[in-house]
């Protein structure tokens, strides 16, 4: 029990200062991300000094808010200049129902183990109450109790992200603008010519043929060169 309120305490200030530097980035006042995200400014303090941990779906739209990816608050990198702003919408709603899905997610995940709400509860080191109206979605759910969660069923944080709606396709295109960073500069400068279209199409529908008929255009290509 001790080792899991330490770990929350830590945890809770390491985000808070994440958060903070985000904010501080971004030129913002609590204010401005108060009127932008919807969460209280009274809220929004605590989480920066790490007085209580932010919940997922809370992490999710300030994430967002900051066009940054969420996994930058598993991280240790301070930002260095501003991020473009965003306009800001009111996401009470959508807390409120991420809250309700993660929690569907945890049932859903325990009963796949076959893990009892005791045994669960036992391994986070929660009361069955407690666990309960977590996944009932009636409390939100601090992140570094979510990491714990996930860890006594045996899957990652990721597994409660966010992948659908408009912060899961804003994910998903910066999960992909990664990805395209990453590759070699020559194959970069190749993917974004529009004259190279064609190429890439033909390419994606070679990667859907199977091996052999994958071979059969190899070898048909073989006899019109030969």
């Amino acid at each position: 029990m001790k080792n899991n309120r330490l770990y929350i305490q830590i945890r809770s200030k390491k985000i808070g200062l994440l958060l903070t530097d985000a904010r501080l980035a971004k030129n913002a006042s609590v204010y401005d991300i108060s009127t932008q995200t919807g969460i209280s400014e009274n809220r929004l303090n605590d989480l920066e000094h790490g007085i209580f941990p932010p919940s997922l779906p809370e992490l999710e739209i300030l994430a967002f808010t900051y066009n940054l990816p969420i996994e930058h608050f598993w991280g240790r990198q301070i930002l260095q200049s501003p991020n473009q702003s965003k306009n800001g919408e009111n996401f009470q709603k959508l807390i409120h129902l991420r809250n309700k899905i993660i929690g569907a997610n945890i049932q859903a995940k325990r009963q796949e183990h076959q893990i009892s709400i005791e045994m669960l509860a036992d391994c986070a080191e929660m009361e069955v109450d407690q666990l309960s109206k977590y996944e009932n979605g009636k409390v939100e759910i601090p992140i570094p109790v979510l990491e714990i969660i996930a860890k006594c069923l045996n899957c990652q944080i990721e597994f409660f992200y966010d992948n659908q709606g408009k912060i899961g396709g804003w994910r998903k295109e910066n999960a992909e603008i990664m990805s395209l960073r990453e590759l070699p500069q020559d194959f970069r400068e190749f993917i974004t010519k529009p004259i190279n279209a064609p190429y890439l199409d033909l390419a994606m529908k070679l990667s859907e043929l199977d091996v052999k008929k994958l071979r059969l255009v190899a070898e048909g290509l073989l006899e019109i060169t030969l």
